[in-house]
């Protein structure tokens, strides 16, 4: 079905835009239930309960792929879901659109990214899940579920996929800039249980817990008309 922008909706009939909003409001529940079963059921059955057979079943197949080539690659791919580069693209994203004048998306954008933080170091405060003991790579420290490069990836790269969506720009190309940064975030995941600095249940809770956020934190905007929604609703489409 091809979206329709909403400076049109109101020429559509009050029957047709109740059907769309009500689909979308459907796939967002049962994405959010989803994910958020997932989570419970990875925090359940393999953190609380320690059933590893998900985990070593994963993990050996993806020790048979180490080469020096490979973990060169995948140190490189690791440093993106690092604090040392997430941490200064929010401050070049917030400041991107103070100088555009959308304080309060710049804000929004910061609501979210600290937020974020937090709910992430409660959450490996509340399971100290302790690492794989044979990383590839030396001084990785603090607890292992869920994987903060996980979910701080999907968290950030979220963000923009939701930007770039809202932006005056073609389809085709908010699906493929869309899929392309999904892909990047999975690849950072990847990359964490490849180096054996984090088990296969960690990375796919952090993504599970990042989808889960990220709705709640925009359902919220949504709720209170903030930043990127009540700009939305004057201008149709965030610039990009």
């Amino acid at each position: 079905m091809e979206k329709i922008s909403e400076p049109k909706l109101d020429r559509i009939p009050k029957a047709r835009k109740v059907s769309w909003i009500t689909l979308r409001f459907i796939i967002a529940l049962v994405l959010f239930l989803a994910t958020l079963f997932v989570f419970v059921s990875i925090t359940d059955e393999i953190v609380l309960e320690k059933e590893g057979g998900f985990d070593q079943a994963i993990s050996g197949a993806i020790a048979t792929l180490v080469s020096p080539v490979t973990t060169s690659l995948m140190k490189s791919f690791t440093y993106f879901g690092s604090e040392m580069f997430l941490f200064p693209a929010y401050v070049v994203l917030i400041i991107y659109y103070i100088i555009r004048k959308k304080g309060r998306l710049a804000l929004d954008i910061t609501m979210i990214g600290l937020s974020s933080t937090g709910i992430l170091f409660l959450f490996k405060d509340i399971f100290r899940r302790h690492r794989p003991l044979d990383p590839l790579i030396n001084n990785v420290t603090g607890f292992s579920y869920p994987s903060g490069h996980s979910f701080s990836s999907f968290t950030f790269f979220g963000i923009l996929i939701y930007i770039i969506w809202h932006a005056n720009i073609r389809k085709r190309w908010k699906m493929l800039i869309a899929f392309f940064l999904i892909f990047f975030a999975a690849t950072i995941a990847f990359s964490r249980v490849y180096l054996r600095v984090h088990y296969p249940s960690d990375v796919l809770a952090g993504f599970c817990l990042s989808v889960v956020w990220l709705m709640i934190s925009i359902w919220i905007l949504h709720k209170t008309d903030r930043g990127m929604v009540g700009e939305k609703k004057r201008n149709s489409k965030v610039p990009a």
